[in-house]
């Protein structure tokens, strides 16, 4: 990274962040479904709620294609194809009357976001490592983040006119689209990977790996199946919980969820410096927060203190997923970042496929136990790891006993 002048490594980071904001994006458009459904009389609501699922199932088939193929083909170029597709599909809701074509588009959408989302993280870890890293990833993190966010505000606003205008918030994805293609290099010839085989042909040393790397990678894609659930079961329950305990109205739960996901940028931009200073301890520590303070949500009635809860687990616990992509990237060389990061996204991807059943699961007819259930669910996660880690510390330390 040396060679590359300030202003190419500015734009190579603005355009590898900018391409995170695909990630979450299904779900930006998710208010439509009930004035959808009065366009479509004829369909029942089981189908029509498939408009904002159907793009999950793809996305997950999809992801774990990326990981295979891209070595083959190339990154950048699978980048590419995944984010124009998604970006064409996205568009079609915008201009078709025809339910069909606007449910095989959702499809195509998540082919395209499934083909995308592995190298939109490992293509990260082709150019940066160390505390550069670290800071980029939770930066990756808060951008998804905030990216999705802000296309939800961009569609709820053009949802004024008419459901159909609320898809043109996915013209977002074209700048992301541009910079990637005009300021993001080929891994191949520009990245770790061409680094790594100038090293094995000069005889230095290249990048070595755990035996039982791919074995923590699939735990961390386990830990994050769990996380997810968490998530997916707060946010299809909190405006009910709302509801059912007088608490506000949905618009009020609705400002939460905002307030929480917005704090999560402050997260991802404290991850690097805590991860320095904290190292591993910041996995099962943030889980910790993450589970507690949702799990708290579920016993006060007063907004304020929901709103500083949510504040405060989106700071605490907005270093966990930061922190599982990084965690992969060091576990990962070139070659085997894509396919590693597709483990990790199909652990995502299924949990918020099943996340309406982890609600019936964990709380039954009732939101307010479905929420504090989601949070001890996370809170008994960071103490399972943290036993864990403790039990790996004690085994290294009585080795290196040993040998000496």
């Amino acid at each position: 990274m040396q060679a590359m002048s300030k202003f190419r490594k500015w734009m190579l980071i603005i355009a590898l962040l900018a391409f995170n904001i695909v990630e979450q994006s299904t779900s930006a458009t998710s208010s439509t479904v009930p004035l959808m459904a009065k366009s479509f009389p004829a369909v029942s609501q089981a189908n029509i709620q498939m408009v904002t699922t159907i793009g999950a199932i793809f996305t997950t088939i999809f992801v774990f294609v990326s990981g295979i193929v891209s070595n083959r083909v190339g990154q950048k170029k699978i980048a590419i194809l995944g984010v124009t597709v998604a970006t064409l599909a996205s568009l079609v809701p915008a201009l078709s009357n025809n339910f069909m074509v606007i449910l095989a588009s959702r499809a195509l959408m998540g082919v395209g976001i499934g083909l995308a989302n592995p190298l939109a993280i490992s293509m990260i870890g082709e150019f940066f490592e160390g505390d550069e890293l670290n800071n980029l990833m939770g930066w990756r993190s808060a951008i998804a983040s905030v990216g999705s966010s802000l296309m939800t505000m961009i569609a709820g606003f053009l949802m004024a006119f008419n459901w159909h205008a609320a898809y043109w918030a996915y013209l977002l994805f074209i700048p992301a689209l541009l910079l990637m293609i005009f300021f993001i290099p080929n891994p191949e010839t520009a990245g770790l990977q061409h680094k790594q085989a100038a090293a094995a042909v000069s005889d230095k040393q290249t990048k070595k790996l755990p035996a039982n790397a791919r074995l923590q990678i699939i735990g961390l894609a386990v830990v994050l199946f769990f996380v997810m659930a968490t998530v997916m079961t707060i946010m299809l329950n909190l405006a009910l919980m709302y509801v059912q305990r007088g608490i506000g109205t949905p618009t009020q739960a609705s400002t939460t969820l905002s307030i929480w996901s917005m704090s999560q940028l402050m997260g991802g931009v404290f991850f690097g410096l805590m991860y320095k200073h904290m190292g591993k301890w910041v996995f099962p520590i943030g889980i910790f927060f993450f589970g507690i303070t949702f799990a708290l949500t579920g016993f006060v009635a007063s907004q304020t203190i929901i709103y500083l809860l949510m504040l405060l687990n989106g700071i605490l616990g907005g270093t966990v997923i930061p922190y599982i992509y990084t965690r992969i990237a060091e576990l990962s060389d070139a070659k085997t970042a894509p396919f590693n990061n597709a483990i990790a996204l199909i652990g995502s991807n299924i949990s918020a496929f099943l996340s309406p059943y982890f609600g019936a699961i964990l709380g039954g007819t009732s939101a307010m136990m479905a929420v504090r259930n989601a949070g001890f669910l996370s809170v008994g996660l960071a103490l399972v790891i943290a036993i864990v880690f403790m039990v790996n510390t004690a085994k290294t330390s009585h080795h290196k006993e040993s040998i000496q």
